[in-house]
């Protein structure tokens, strides 16, 4: 799994309302970290550590998974 893809997948699925996109990446990025993966760096130009990182990763997939059900997933 590579994260970083997902959170770009997921990025990508949003922006272009592709609902089932965006639920099958937030699922797996989730199933990822909450397997005790490393999260992806969430913002770019912005290091931070992977606390900060993982805790952006976890509120934008829940928030993805919210936004999503309106969407024709």
């Amino acid at each position: 799994m590579d994260p970083q893809a997902a959170w770009k997948n997921l990025l990508d699925a949003h922006q272009a309302r592709d609902g089932k996109g965006l639920c099958e990446s937030a699922a797996a990025l989730l199933d990822w970290l909450d397997r005790g993966g490393f999260p992806p760096q969430t913002i770019p130009g912005l290091t931070m550590s992977d606390r900060w990182n993982r805790a952006v990763a976890v509120a934008g997939c829940l928030t993805a998974l919210a936004e999503a059900k309106p969407w024709d997933i």
